[in-house]
């Protein structure tokens, strides 16, 4: 529809991302291990939260990053840190996540309900005990 908004959730959604991209365009702007270092490099969530994007972007990131990689990770810091992961490869991931944005590929959450959804999501982790982590939820052995 014209005026649900949903246009200008994607295009908030596509302004944000490209200012992550630009934020970690280099190889000395991106770190690993820091959100931010005294030098001014971020990671990819401290380039998510300078962005004012984390709940906008961070399933889209998390998708791309699994499309990319073929593995899940349930938190973005545990890609970036991972001893595999290059800059090239976090900058293919946020590219990859801004096209599926522009395409129109993913939903996009606006205003209050990407604090809501974040929240929900927690919560049921909390309650069904599915791990925070990256690792693969145990096997129960049943």
């Amino acid at each position: 529809m014209p005026f649900d908004g949903t246009d200008f959730a994607a295009s908030d959604a596509v302004r944000k991302i490209d200012r992550v991209i630009e934020l970690l365009e280099t190889e000395e702007r991106w770190c690993k291990g820091l959100l931010k270092s005294a030098d001014g490099r971020r990671c990819i969530l401290g380039a998510l939260q300078d962005a004012k994007a984390g709940r906008t972007l961070e399933a889209s990131v998390l998708r791309a990053i699994r499309d990319i990689t073929g593995q899940r990770y349930f938190r973005i810091p545990v890609f970036n840190d991972d001893p595999r992961t290059s800059h090239a490869l976090v900058m293919t991931v946020l590219r990859s996540a801004r096209h599926r944005i522009v395409a129109g590929e993913v939903a996009v959450p606006s205003g209050d309900s990407a604090g809501r959804r974040w929240w929900r999501h927690a919560l049921a982790r909390m309650l069904t005990g599915f791990p925070v982590s990256d690792a693969e939820p145990a096997d129960s052995g049943s």
